[in-house]
Formats: structure tokens, sequence, C-alpha cells
């Protein structure tokens, strides 16, 4: 315990230095008519899960086997590479070069080499989609304060509680480091004025983090339902990128076409309340991942039913909603 009291002590007071420092050195988000910003304010507070990492690795080396290692390296360079993002914007290809990088170095914790030609073909394509995909698609959902604190704090407390008491999938200790990591940047994120934003360093690392551990509760369980776990950010994400295609639209370019920043800017709903929305659904969908893997359901059509049935109710609310914006 004492261990973890110490991490939340040094955490918290990185934070606070950071914040000062980006502060001096203008690393802020600006308002502007391509985000849900009302005031300037401090960009990369998600950095404080570098110094989580090697924390981790200080108290709990013996602990550090292969695979964790090969995570922890990978999960270091998309970090770094979101960081001098953050701080001087660079070009999209090269964000995806490095973070296909640390994709392929995770794709050696799993065992998926192992298996036939076409096995490992559709599951290194899939698995790419997957971290690319869903690691920029968090990042993409960082636009209001108390999002990406609240469904980070539900994703890491989930697969902590069925880590602990239904199966053991990855270390604990990491996953509860996380949690303390994600608190004391809610700390600074949840209020009406937030003192800092995750920026791509915490909102990019964040996502890369929880679809590992997702993947690897995936290959413990085989359970497709553990996928909704990225449940609320992948529907809203996912269907927003989809509808940009649609509009021959810029993917990498900021924009204001999310359900969520909808009701931000044009309904005018408190940021605050958003996010605490967004987190009881994802709670909700956590719930049902939980007890399916408690009572052993392991259903693929139950996950495409209740998938489709997902993207139908978030189409029927998104066209309701530009219907009542015009």
């Amino acid at each position: 315990m004492i261990i973890f009291i110490i991490i939340f002590i040094v955490l918290f007071l990185v934070e606070i230095f950071y914040i000062k420092y980006a502060s001096l050195k203008g690393i802020e988000d600006h308002s502007n008519n391509r985000n849900s910003h009302l005031i300037s304010t401090v960009r990369g507070g998600g950095i404080i899960f570098l110094p989580a990492l090697f924390l981790f690795f200080f108290f709990f080396y013996e602990q550090v086997d292969k695979v964790l290692g090969y995570f922890i390296i990978a999960t270091i360079i998309i970090a770094v590479v979101s960081f001098i993002d953050d701080c001087k914007t660079t070009k999209p290809i090269i964000r995806i070069i490095f973070q296909f990088i640390s994709a392929t170095i995770v794709l050696f914790t799993f065992d998926i080499f192992d298996n036939g030609f076409v096995k490992v073909i559709s599951s290194v394509f899939f698995t790419y989609i997957l971290i690319l995909g869903y690691s920029n698609i968090y990042n993409f959902m960082d636009g209001i304060n108390g999002m990406t604190f609240l469904n980070s704090l539900c994703s890491y407390i989930t697969l902590y509680l069925i880590n602990t008491f239904l199966i053991h999938f990855t270390n604990s200790n990491l996953l509860l480091i996380f949690i303390i990591s994600t608190v004391v940047f809610g700390y600074f994120n949840f209020r009406k004025r937030p003192k800092c934003f995750a920026g791509d360093v915490g909102s990019i690392t964040i996502g890369f983090t929880i679809l590992f551990f997702t993947l690897k509760l995936f290959v413990a369980t085989k359970n497709p339902l553990v996928f909704l776990i990225l449940g609320i950010y992948a529907l809203d994400g996912g269907w927003t990128i989809i509808e940009r295609l649609y509009r021959k639209e810029n993917i990498f370019k900021s924009h204001l076409r999310h359900l969520y920043e909808l009701y931000a800017n044009q309904i005018k709903i408190p940021h605050l309340a958003i996010a605490a929305a967004y987190f009881i659904l994802q709670l909700g969908l956590n719930a049902i991942v939980y007890y399916s893997i408690k009572i052993n359901f392991n259903n693929i059509i139950s996950f495409i039913i209740l998938s489709v049935f997902l993207s139908l109710v978030y189409y029927f609310i998104k066209t309701k909603t530009y219907k009542k914006i015009k």
C-alpha cells in the first residue's frame, strides 16, 4: 500500500510541475472554431503516464516479463512521439509510422504467429486496425473536459476488477498504477475550468494501453463481448470517421462532428454533464462484459446483435440531433 501512496504523490507532483512548465512554454490548446475549448488550457497533462511506467518498472521490476517488457517499450515509443506532437505539430504520416512500430512490437506479445498462414495474416491485419484505429479514436474523443478521465477510469477499473476477481490476464499492479495516474489527471481535468487536457500523449497512450489489455482479456477468455469495453468511444469515434470519409473530409484535421461535440457546441450542454453521460453508458456496457465473463457466456451472435443495435440507436440519435440543430 505504501508503494502506491508514494506513486500517487510522485505523479501528483509531476503533474503540478508539468502544468507550470507547459504554461511557461505555451504548450496549450487555444479556443477556435475547430474545438470545444472555451479558454486556453495546458495540453499534454496525460504525460504522467510516462513516469507511471517508469515507476512501475522501478518498484515491480521483478514482475516485468517478456510480454510486459515489449508492452512498456511500445507504450513509451507511442507516448514520446505523441508528446512531441503536443509540443510541435508533426505530420500524420510520422505519427502513424511510430504507432505502426508500437503495434508491431505489441504483436509479438500474442501467440498469433503459431497459427496457419491465413489465420496469421487475418489476425495481424485485425490487430493493426484495432490498435491504430482505437488509439486515434481515443485522441479524437478527447475534446471536452472530463471525457477522457471518466472513460479511462471506467475502463481501467473494469479491467482491474476482472483481472482480480474473475480471470488473471495481466499484471494487477500495472493496472492499479494506471488507475492512480488517471485519478491524478482527473483531479486537474474534471472541473468546469480544467487545468489541463490529456493531449495526444495522454489520449493516444491511454487508448493504446486500454486496447492492449482488452486484447489480452480476449485472448484469455475468447469472449468477443469483451470488446464492449471499447464500445462508446468506438461507436461515436468510429461512425464519425465513416461520416467524414463519406463527406470527403480530411479525417486528420480537427472538427466538431462527434455527437458529444454537437451537444457541447450546438446544444450547449455542459461538458461535465456530457462526459458523465458517456461514462454511465460505458459503465453499463462494462457491466455486461463483467457479468458475461462471470457466468462464462460467450456468444459472437450476441455481440453482433448488440453492436448493430447500438449503431442504429446512435444513428437515430445523431440524425435527430442534426435536425434539432437545423
